[in-house]
């Protein structure tokens, strides 16, 4: 899959096929509004330090955008999500990729609160083309999916991730479609 992603990413920049979204963040309701604590720092990042217009981010987010759009990238990533061992897997493995090819093509210019709307951003996007192939997009397996993209990137990092992950195993899973079902 990797080797995929980087082939999309590698082709030359052009405009956006017709079907791409103009403005992927404006979609996304977990990308509005967040606050985050950033983990560097100790403190609470507000959302006024979250800049969206962010040239690296929005650069990183077209780059991503492209390679999933331009040719049959999203096809593949869609056989890729339908043959992943489980939706969660699938999902996770597939956003991570990106994100982090996303990352090295943009020599890591994005800035790190950014990052994680950066990731939530592209999971979204893969959820979208997965759940057009038939694949579980849950709320539910979205957080897992997140959990471990995050779990990975930290242990990556080389963060001990032993008590976040016991911590995350706490959070039943399920609240995640209750809140999804009372929000519609």
């Amino acid at each position: 899959m990797r080797g995929l992603i980087e082939d999309q990413m590698a082709a030359p920049m052009g405009a956006p096929e017709q079907g791409m979204p103009a403005d992927p963040m404006a979609q996304d309701p977990m990308a509005q509004g967040m606050g985050m604590e950033d983990p560097m720092a100790g403190e609470m990042v507000d959302d006024e330090s979250i800049n969206e217009d962010d040239p690296a981010f929005q650069a990183a987010l077209q780059m991503a955008m492209q390679a999933l759009y331009e040719g049959e990238a999203a096809r593949d990533v869609a056989q890729g999500l339908q043959s992943a061992p489980d939706p969660v897997t699938g999902l996770a493995n597939t956003a991570y990729e990106i994100v982090s090819v996303v990352d090295e093509r943009t020599e890591g210019q994005v800035p790190d609160e950014l990052l994680v709307l950066l990731s939530v951003t592209i999971l979204q996007e893969v959820a979208e083309i997965g759940e057009a192939a038939g694949v579980d997009t849950s709320p539910q397996v979205l957080a897992e999916a997140f959990k471990q993209m995050l779990l990975r990137f930290l242990g990556e990092q080389g963060l001990d991730t032993t008590q976040l992950e016991q911590a995350m195993a706490e959070v039943d899973p399920s609240v995640f479609d209750e809140a999804a079902n009372a929000e519609m």
